[in-house]
């Protein structure tokens, strides 16, 4: 943060509000147990923005939504837009193309880039993640790891009626 600060004033101020929304959306979704997926995607696109900001055109973002309404745990895309970044190496020639399917179901998949030095992680965030979807929509989401690409389908769950 302090090179952009000495590099471009404006940008890193641009930047620190950017981060703030964010912020101020965890804050907000953390005491909810779902969220309309039109919010999840806006704050995915403001997540992704940041991201951006760091690894400029390596990582790219498709978003491929036919309007289905329903609800998603909170902060699901995050995580998974989060894990596509910490797990590929993309480079602005050979970047990770992240893609978010809306239809019957969600879908959220990439193309694998694998770091060379990739540590083992314990995949903690996406067993958690798979445990409320089994509580709350009582579906599990689907994982498919293949040698090229990630991907996984999560359920739709219906809006409840007020």
């Amino acid at each position: 943060m302090d090179q952009l600060i000495e590099e471009d004033q404006y940008k890193a101020s641009d930047f620190l509000n950017e981060f703030a929304d964010l912020y101020r959306y965890v804050l907000q979704v953390s005491d909810k147990s779902l969220i309309s997926i039109d919010e999840e995607i806006s704050f995915a696109k403001k997540y992704f923005g940041l991201m951006q900001h760091k690894y400029g055109h390596a990582y790219l973002l498709e978003i491929q939504d036919t309007g289905i309404k329903g609800t998603i745990v909170p902060l699901t895309l995050q995580l998974l837009l989060e894990n596509a970044i910490q797990h590929n190496i993309g480079t602005e020639k050979n970047p990770v193309v992240i893609k978010i399917f809306i239809n019957n179901n969600l879908v959220v998949s990439n193309n694998i880039v694998e770091k060379r030095n990739t540590k083992i992680t314990s995949g903690r965030a996406l067993r958690n993640l798979k445990e409320q979807y089994t509580l709350l929509a009582n579906q599990q989401f689907e994982i498919l790891h293949t040698q090229n690409e990630f991907s996984v389908t999560l359920p739709i769950i219906p809006l409840q009626e007020k």
